[in-house]
């Protein structure tokens, strides 16, 4: 788990030094033009995007510090994500990157690199499938549930470069540095201090 959140932050450092050297640009126009923008695919990927916003993961988290009879589960991801969202904004903060300016379809404030709906949805939703795998839960329910949050964090990531909010390598460089980060969050609160 160490070498593995050790080489995915090596890649997050080099995606991140080709971003600022303006080598990811092509990439990111090419998948970019690709895109082709509907009302109803709108409408959906707005709905799917939300499912990542800070407001409906705190929603999401007192609720689970409400329900869940085991506190610390709910307290451990409410410190992950508080943690989370200050590594968001540290990192937007040091590349400094703008948004793109093409047809962009909601409004978003601050800097574009690493996406922070990315961010939050493979670190939130990526520490519930941790959950589920340790879960006694029947096994293709808890498959079930796996793939459903994987498709999940795979379209918020789209959804943030359609509704022309982010570029693709702002998506990358997200999933790269939040599944490192969610690696090494793991392997201290499971493996360290034996909290599960």
């Amino acid at each position: 788990m160490i070498l593995s959140f050790i080489l995915l932050f090596i890649l997050f450092l080099i995606w991140s030094i080709y971003m600022l050297k303006g080598k990811l640009n092509q990439l990111d126009n090419c998948f970019y033009n690709k895109i082709k923008i509907t009302n109803i695919k709108t409408k959906i990927f707005k709905m799917i995007t939300f499912f990542a916003s800070a407001k409906f993961v705190a929603f999401l988290c007192i609720l689970l510090l409400i329900f869940i009879q085991n506190k610390r589960i709910p307290i451990v991801i409410i410190m992950n994500m508080l943690i989370m969202w200050f590594l968001i904004g540290t990192l937007k903060n040091i590349f400094k990157r703008e948004r793109p300016n093409k047809n962009r379809l909601v409004e978003e404030k601050g800097y574009s690199y690493p996406s922070g709906h990315t961010m939050t949805a493979t670190i939130f939703y990526g520490f519930l499938i941790f959950l589920l795998m340790i879960s006694n839960l029947i096994i293709p329910l808890k498959i079930s549930l796996i793939l459903f949050l994987i498709v999940l964090i795979l379209l918020v990531g789209y959804t943030r470069v359609y509704l022309g909010v982010h570029f693709l390598s702002d998506v990358i460089g997200a999933f790269l540095f939040g599944t490192s980060y969610l690696l090494l969050y793991i392997f201290f609160t499971y493996f360290i201090l034996r909290i599960f």
